[in-house]
């Protein structure tokens, strides 16, 4: 059971990030058509979308493996269990967890 619950949780975190708030993104923002958008700016766009979502699922991989489980809430409910440890390298490093400076 608590296995389902966890892949509930990824599906429907994937689900809001991916495609809920880009959605409700480009509806506040005017409906703006795409069919006129550039082939190098959907290329840029497709990119760095790809890198947002390579990201993504490297810093959730690497919590998983380091920190001992993953914090995923979901509209205040634990979905999967709190991590064990602060984590202060790899993508988060880069973030405010990090006690040195640069």
């Amino acid at each position: 059971m608590t296995k389902l619950r966890e892949i509930l949780g990824y599906v429907l975190g994937g689900m809001l990030f991916v495609l809920l708030i880009p959605a409700v993104m480009w509806y506040a923002s005017g409906r703006p058509s795409i069919a006129h958008v550039s082939v190098l700016r959907a290329s840029v766009a497709v990119l760095m979308m790809l890198g947002g979502l390579a990201m993504s699922i490297w810093t959730i991989v690497y919590m998983r493996q380091r920190g001992k489980e993953n914090p995923m809430d979901a509209f205040g409910h634990e979905v999967a269990p709190r991590t064990q440890h602060l984590m202060t390298d790899g993508p988060y490093r880069i973030n405010r967890n990090h006690t040195r400076r640069f």
